[in-house]
């Protein structure tokens, strides 16, 4: 077998590609290294690292560079998913090209337990807490040695052989959502059951298995309901015991918020007339009849709302934004000139949503003392009109309370006050 490793350069990686390379002698092997230059002479001392470690063994080395905060702006999506698209486009070219049969990532069982607490937080349903598979398509076989190893074993295995490997200074930060939970979230874990991540993995096996009954459920019921390509009948649905769960499988595809489903469910329990109604996504619109309903695109130019689930760039309407997660001690002074504003990532948590202001929106402007003052009427003040006017967004909270006019005002509640420890920063960009 043709096998492909991914190599970063860092423990994980490391101990797979020497795990491997030692063990299993029967396999072909071949290294990949990307270089996404996010951390400067880092990212380059990496890349010469794994391609040394290569040299001395013989063994083939691919790399690549990438410009991924140039492909996460123009694609409008985090740095993290911009590094993910990139690296698995360019596995599936590369074993195409040359021919191997699977590529070995070295996600291990603090990775998956990982995965598991953040997708319970993005809420992403029972396919969220299915853990990361040990083998999967991503454009190409993707195989995952390490995944029952966790990084203390990890860590062991490579010690007792005194093994090199190169570490990641912004590991030890907690900027992101993930690092927070390695670094601060874990650790708290471990006092309660010092095995919690085997016992993580073994509740994701079961979850796995869970999903999979739900899963053929939901195709066999899918097939009663459906009428036509993306229209369904009420009375059908209506009639299954676990109707709920239906509508929200066959909604999921389409991203209509948990709001919307929550409306419709409250539409369809209350007996009202169904007909006449829609309900709206970013790209989507469901329309009510008397006897089903039906989902079609939108016809979109730019896209007016957007959630923000992490830090990165963003274009939404006519402007591009830089959204940024920051430690207190980062920021030197709390002034706000014209086109950035600063929040307490306490009280602004993500996801949180950036959208074009509406006729009553408002918000208690930071120094007005609570006091409440209409979007509108803010704009006047700031002498906005025309086109900047047109092109003035705000931040919306969980609670669907406006937080701030982007590049602007805050509102009282998210102000950096004594003692708060990270900052949400948003800037026109």
């Amino acid at each position: 077998m043709k096998i492909l490793l991914a190599v970063s350069g860092g423990i994980d990686s490391m101990c797979m590609a020497n795990l491997l390379t030692d063990t299993y002698k029967g396999d072909s092997y071949a290294v990949a290294h990307c270089n996404f230059h996010l951390r400067g002479s880092e990212s380059d001392g990496d890349a010469a690292f794994v391609k040394e470690w290569c040299e001395k063994r013989g063994m083939r080395f691919y790399s690549t560079d990438f410009d991924t905060e140039g492909y996460a702006k123009e694609h409008r999506v985090s740095i993290e998913m911009a590094a993910r698209e990139l690296r698995y486009g360019w596995f599936a070219k590369l074993c195409e090209s040359e021919g191997f049969d699977a590529v070995a990532v070295a996600h291990n069982a603090n990775d998956n337990a990982e995965t598991l607490v953040l997708n319970l937080l993005r809420g992403t349903g029972s396919r969220g807490i299915r853990g990361i598979s040990a083998d999967s398509e991503n454009g190409v076989r993707i195989l995952r040695p390490m995944l029952g190893w966790t990084r203390e074993q990890i860590h062991s295995w490579m010690t007792e052989r005194g093994l090199n490997w190169r570490e990641d200074s912004t590991n030890a930060s907690s900027e992101y959502k993930r690092n927070k939970i390695r670094n601060e979230v874990f650790p708290i874990f471990k006092t309660i059951n010092p095995s919690f991540i085997h016992t993580l993995g073994e509740d994701m096996k079961k979850f796995s298995q869970v999903d999979d009954i739900a899963e053929d459920y939901f195709k066999l019921a899918e097939g009663k309901v459906k009428v036509n390509d993306r229209e369904y009948s009420w009375a059908e649905l209506k009639a299954l015991k676990h109707w709920k769960y239906v509508l929200y499988r066959i909604l999921e595809p389409f991203a209509f918020s948990e709001q919307t489903l929550d409306k419709l469910i409250a539409l369809i329990e209350s007996e009202r007339t169904l007909s006449g109604k829609t309900f709206e996504s970013a790209q989507f619109l469901l329309k009510t009849g008397s006897d089903s309903f039906a989902i079609s695109e939108r016809q979109l130019t730019k896209a007016q709302e957007i959630v923000i689930e992490e830090p990165g760039r963003f274009e939404v309407g006519d402007i591009s934004i830089e959204v940024e997660s920051l430690s207190r001690d980062q920021i030197t002074s709390l002034k706000q000139p014209e086109g950035r504003i600063v929040m307490s990532a306490k009280a602004l948590d993500f996801p949180f949503t950036i959208r074009k202001w509406e006729d009553g929106d408002a918000l208690s402007p930071l120094g007005m003392k609570g006091r409440k003052k209409k979007v509108s009427d803010l704009l006047v003040d700031l002498r906005l009109t025309g086109v900047k006017k047109d092109s003035a967004y705000v931040v919306v909270g969980k609670d669907q309370k406006v937080k701030a006019l982007v590049g602007y005002r805050i509102d009282e509640s998210v102000k950096v006050q004594e003692g708060t420890e990270y900052v949400i920063r948003i800037t026109i960009v």
